[in-house]
């Protein structure tokens, strides 16, 4: 039910079939959108006409195609009248989308949170049965640390039991450097930052809280639901945690997702009085493992074209 690390896998494959010239098209549903429909992303979109995710992938590659529709069959024929010269269809929300197949199938399962020890909602969060997983052609354990343990490796390897057809790769979150989100975080030397409100409203928040606490004196948590659209009462929150922060520069640290939502919200004047910076992240996976996966992946393109 999300928190798999689904957007920055699709930011890795961009930037994959960049460096190798595939003209490539992004397709996602646009969840918790307002708008109905077809939806192609341009420079006045926002979160809420193609979603935050969308939005997200807009920022950073606006040369290529990123579109919006529940009907993903509609939406791949829309842009193929648009932009007939595309090769490949980044879907980030499809493996149960049933009216479609796909050519190449990639299941995220999280390290700490492996889909073999959990159950299909409401007892757990998977959407479908263990089984569908075997209609996956790659499985990659995601938000792994950075060393894995060769027996916790085998140990996963041996609860997954992979099908002959499957290959199973090891994928880590990287997080960049603070980025100042409001003309006050501009204005604040991220030097002199030890206190923060870590806020975000994203399905698995536990990778970002550990990054805050890693890096903070003091920490406040102020947490909500995944694709949380805020209010007028979020963000009165959010100032009152920062005004009670004892440590005198304090700074709001949130996620690239929320700040997305944050973008287009109705209370621009009570955002911009706060101190608020997000954090990017990045997919890089080990060593071991990256040469194969992106070799199967542009080996799976060759062939098809």
């Amino acid at each position: 039910m999300g928190g798999s690390g689904k957007t920055p896998h699709v930011e890795y494959l961009v930037n994959l079939f960049k460096n190798n010239n595939i003209n490539t098209a992004i397709l996602s549903r646009g969840y918790k959108r307002v708008t109905k429909g077809f939806q192609l992303a341009n420079s006045t979109s926002t979160s809420k006409d193609i979603g935050d995710e969308p939005l997200l992938f807009y920022k950073k590659h606006e040369d290529i195609p990123i579109a919006a529709c529940k009907n993903r069959i509609e939406g791949m024929n829309k842009i193929m009248e648009k932009f007939p010269q595309t090769d490949v269809f980044l879907l980030d929300d499809a493996y149960q989308y049933m009216p479609l197949r796909p050519g190449l199938s990639i299941l995220l399962s999280d390290y700490y949170k492996n889909y073999m020890n959990d159950f299909v909602v409401p007892m757990g969060k998977l959407r479908e049965g263990k089984s569908a997983a075997k209609e996956a052609d790659i499985i990659i354990i995601t938000k792994s640390p950075k060393i894995v343990p060769i027996m916790e490796e085998r140990m996963i390897l041996d609860k997954i039991r992979p099908q002959p057809h499957q290959k199973v790769y090891f994928s880590y979150i990287e997080f960049g450097d603070l980025t100042a989100f409001t003309q006050m975080a501009k204005k604040l030397p991220l030097d002199n930052v030890k206190s923060a409100v870590a806020m975000c409203g994203i399905a698995n928040p536990y990778p970002f809280l550990e990054y805050v606490n890693a890096h903070f004196w003091e920490r406040q948590h102020l947490i909500f639901e995944d694709h949380h659209r805020f209010t007028r009462e979020d963000i009165q929150k959010m100032h009152k945690y920062f005004n009670r922060s004892v440590q005198k520069n304090c700074a709001v640290i949130t996620t690239e997702k929320d700040a997305m939502r944050l973008l287009d919200s109705e209370f621009k004047e009570e955002i911009e009085r706060l101190p608020i910076f997000y954090i990017p992240i990045k997919v890089k996976f080990h060593h071991k493992y990256r040469e194969n996966f992106e070799k199967q992946i542009l080996e799976y393109l060759v062939d098809k074209q």
